[in-house]
């Protein structure tokens, strides 16, 4: 496996020098290509050393935030993970499309999870269903399970975390938004109805569109907002 490249962003020096020592601890296929204390030296170091992946903070005063730096890259190819000691910015993350949100002080297990998830999705451990391989793996404090992705009915955020309903079995909650679990699973196959459900569309059993539009996986009413109203309702015609 190549390695992983990581440029850390933190106007605290101790804070990123404390990751980079998990990393090399903890994590050893991946590379630390640069650390940067200001926003303007992060998107140097962005632009010069091309990372795979960021642990960028959020709150960087006088500069500004993390999402300043965020929108000098509108066509991202590296992966974010926010590190920072204000929870109250983990909404404003996800819709930034990060990868991960981390807290500091940072622990190394939850550091070690990223950098798997990461592997997962960028390396091919984990595959869409129609490559062959056809089960992702979700880890949780309990260990990794491995599910078949033809056994997922739906996903539905629950703040920062997913839930993972599965046939026959409970469901799964894992520390990722639901744009994670949108990033593991075959487009063709699995659909935002809602921006809180992604479903399973071979296992809907019925559509309707009283009070709005709703769909139904087995007894499970799920809300259809109006942005995937039409689309939805192509699928079952």
């Amino acid at each position: 496996m190549n390695k992983i490249t990581v440029a850390i962003i933190d106007d605290e020096l101790a804070a990123a020098e404390n990751i980079e020592i998990l990393l090399a601890n903890y994590c050893p296929e991946v590379e630390v290509v640069g650390i940067a204390n200001s926003i303007a030296n992060g998107i140097q170091l962005i632009k010069q050393k091309q990372p795979n992946l960021i642990f960028l903070d959020i709150s960087m005063p006088p500069e500004g935030t993390g999402f300043d730096l965020l929108e000098m890259f509108p066509k991202r190819n590296f992966h974010v993970i926010f590190v920072t000691a204000h929870e109250q910015f983990s909404l404003q993350a996800i819709k930034q499309h990060a990868f991960d949100y981390l807290l500091k002080p940072t622990d190394y297990r939850e550091l070690i999870k990223s950098i798997d998830q990461y592997k997962a999705l960028v390396h091919d451990i984990v595959q869409p269903i129609n490559t062959g391989k056809k089960s992702i793996q979700l880890r949780t404090d309990q260990g990794v399970h491995v599910i078949r992705c033809e056994h997922i009915l739906f996903c539905k955020a629950s703040g920062s975390y997913t839930e993972f309903h599965i046939q026959d079995r409970s469901p799964i909650l894992i520390s990722k938004p639901l744009k994670f679990a949108e990033s593991l699973l075959n487009a063709t196959v699995f659909k935002r109805v809602h921006r809180s459900y992604l479903i399973n569309i071979s296992k809907i059993t019925k559509f309707t569109k009283e009070d709005g539009g709703y769909v139904y996986i087995n007894e499970e009413s799920i809300p259809v907002s109006k942005k995937y109203f039409e689309s939805i309702a192509d699928v079952v015609q």
